[in-house]
């Protein structure tokens, strides 16, 4: 049987990061949980860029970038605002391969197989996913879901004393 290759031995190979960093690393994902890559990219040790270059080689899914794309409404109209904004990835294509798609979706956790099959049950297509660095993905978040046709606020009446409308809260307030 063929050993994986881990994600932290190719970074010191490459020379990304030293084996002092990868040591560090490491503490810190037994220590708060997540990912090795998550966590040397908080720390410091590793740009993200470089990270989705990495990850995009090792396990062959096309790295994207998302924030400048032109993302047909239809597409985004696949899938639930919430469940994007929650699992934070972003439907950008949608391929006619067969009636199902597939439907291709940026994320910056392709292995998240829990996260793609919700996109795949809400659309009702398959899913492939391609690599985007997260705040790349974010940033096209804020861009298409949090457009809106009206500005929250008032409606201010075209000429003095005609009734106005109230199109959406100007605050909120907390407790």
């Amino acid at each position: 049987m063929e050993r994986r290759t881990l994600i932290g031995e190719v970074l010191v190979d490459e020379g990304w990061i030293t084996l002092q960093q990868l040591r560090v690393g490491l503490l810190w994902q037994e220590r708060w949980g997540g990912k090795l890559g998550r966590a040397l990219v908080g720390l410091g040790y590793l740009d993200e860029c470089v990270l989705m270059d990495l990850l995009s080689r090792h396990l062959g899914i096309p790295l994207v970038e998302v924030e400048s794309r032109d993302i047909p409404p239809a597409v985004l109209d696949l899938v639930p605002a919430r469940l994007l904004r929650e699992r934070r990835l972003l439907p950008i294509l949608l391929l006619t391969e067969n009636r199902r798609g597939p439907l291709v979706v940026a994320t910056s956790d392709p292995l998240n197989v829990e996260a793609l099959d919700e996109v795949a049950f809400a659309s009702g297509k398959q899913v492939r996913p391609v690599l985007a660095p997260q705040w790349d993905i974010d940033r096209a978040l804020l861009r298409y879901l949090d457009r809106s046709p009206h500005p929250k606020g008032i409606a201010l009446p075209k000429k003095p004393g005609a009734p106005m409308e109230v199109i959406g809260a100007a605050w909120t307030r907390r407790h």
